[in-house]
């Protein structure tokens, strides 16, 4: 695969999953599920973003990939985005879990920390 038919790869994909470019900026594609909006940044050669955000447009959470990086992997991240844990499982909570260095200090298990 050539690096000039990677960006066609990853925009056909969007393309079949509902994305369209945004009339601002043709590198933002979005997607809203109605519960949140996928938006993804790729423009050949550059750092891929993808964003989560919640109705409000607040950001629940953000992965961004180097340039390089396969089309396999990005798309898999999207896949999971637009697939978010049923309500109602042990354990999820709403969003993505945060990155390891963002837990609060102090363990959470006391009473009064809640």
């Amino acid at each position: 695969m050539t690096s000039s038919s990677k960006p066609a790869v990853l925009g056909q994909y969007l393309a079949r999953r509902g994305f369209a470019p945004s009339p601002g900026n043709p590198t933002w594609l979005d997607l809203d599920t109605g519960q949140q909006t996928l938006r993804v940044l790729h423009e050949p050669g550059e750092t891929t973003l993808l964003y989560c955000l919640a109705p409000r447009s607040v950001c629940l959470y953000e992965a961004v990939f180097s340039p390089g990086t396969p089309d396999a992997v990005i798309t898999a991240a999207i896949e999971a985005a637009l697939s978010p844990p049923s309500p109602g499982r042990p354990g999820t909570g709403q969003g993505r879990p945060r990155a390891s260095g963002a837990r609060a200090k102090g363990g959470g298990d006391r009473d009064d920390d809640r």
